[in-house]
């Protein structure tokens, strides 16, 4: 019935991870590596630097772009699963928030679009990919759906940095502000019994369709927006309350790390420096962006801090677990942070469609 569980496409599957098992080897490292030295993402970013660091050598590694799909479906679930039924009783008290939300979106995207366009003379369609102002995850999916690798450097390098960046200043921003608490992880308990086994097969199931049905209007990474807003929705009504393990998440991770950073073979090291540089210039001019706004909605009630933490455009899962350390509201920074991220993930199909018709 579905495609993804029949015989013949899981062994095309299993075949293409033995053609790239060096890649997901490396990857495997790199995330390791990451988590011990800290990295934010690091099961991600730790598996694409790692594989980054292959690009200046003569050893040739693969990602088969079959093997995305699954991981996007997985990805999407996983976004989706920073949202609870609490949303429904806050949301109405968020309403500025969230039309400050907007705005800064499209600020942000202006002015470092504008940065990226004048300064280092990307074209427009990659300028606007690299200053989008948070959504690595779905911003990869794009690149790695569109199919042209050339300008990839341009758009995952400076993203990168920008997630780097961020949330390793906020936690220093915190600290000075507000002194230091324990920073610990911020999962959800799972009971692996027969209905917990049951909700996530039906959550991938219903996922898929709903996937495939986006595919059919030619929407671009279907698996990936169809199972972020249906499994969100799913989450929020309580209709399902499992969620994918952090082991089964990090490996998730690990093969988008892995299939991002072979995608930048051949890059140099002067492009390197080049590309991180003024991704930090740009990471500066997000977080001030984000501050800004945030001093603003102090006029229509809410408090700067946490505020602030909402709206700095890093990682999500890195500022929701900022938040349960400085007993913040991790609904509050959690919905801001994904509906930045629906923002994004919805005009990237309006911009990958322009793009195509002008090329």
């Amino acid at each position: 019935m579905f495609d993804f569980i029949n015989y013949t496409t899981i062994k095309n599957y299993f075949s293409s991870i033995i053609k790239s098992y060096k890649a997901i080897i490396i990857g495997l490292i790199g995330g390791y590596l990451g988590t011990v030295i800290g990295l934010p993402l690091p099961w991600l970013l730790g598996s694409l630097s790692l594989n980054l660091c292959f690009a200046f050598t003569k050893f040739k590694i693969k990602f088969p772009t079959k093997l995305l799909n699954p991981v996007f479906l997985i990805v999407g679930i996983i976004l989706g699963g920073t949202l609870n039924v609490s949303l429904l009783y806050k949301i109405h008290l968020w309403i500025f928030s969230s039309i400050a939300m907007i705005f800064c979106t499209i600020i942000s995207t202006i002015l470092a679009g504008y940065y990226f366009f004048k300064i280092c003379k990307f074209s427009k369609f990659i300028s606007v990919l690299a200053a989008l102002p948070g959504a690595f995850v779905p911003i990869s999916a794009a690149l790695l759906e569109f199919g042209k690798s050339k300008d990839d450097k341009k758009v995952l390098i400076p993203q990168a940095t920008r997630v780097i960046f961020i949330v390793s200043f906020v936690p220093i921003f915190f600290i000075n502000n507000l002194g230091f608490s324990e920073i610990t992880g911020y999962n959800f308990s799972n009971v692996y019994d027969y209905k917990y086994f049951l909700e996530i097969i039906f959550l991938l199931s219903i996922c898929f369709l709903f996937s495939n049905l986006l595919k059919k209007f030619n929407i671009p990474s279907p698996a990936l927006i169809g199972a972020m807003a249906l499994s969100g929705l799913f989450y929020t009504f309580e209709i399902i309350d499992a969620r994918f393990p952090d082991t089964f998440i990090n490996i998730a991770f690990v093969f988008l790390g892995t299939a991002l950073g072979t995608r930048l073979n051949g890059l140099k090291l002067n492009e390197l420096f080049y590309f991180i540089f003024h991704g930090l210039i740009v990471s500066a001019i997000l977080v001030i962006v984000a501050m800004t706004t945030a001093y603003v909605l102090t006029y229509a009630g809410f408090d700067f801090i946490p505020t602030f933490l909402s709206f700095a455009p890093g990682g999500i899962h890195e500022m929701v677990v900022i938040s349960v350390a400085y007993k913040i509201d991790p609904i509050f920074v959690s919905y801001h942070h994904f509906l930045r991220i629906f923002l994004i993930v919805i005009f990237l199909p309006l911009l990958l469609s322009k793009f195509r018709q002008n090329n």
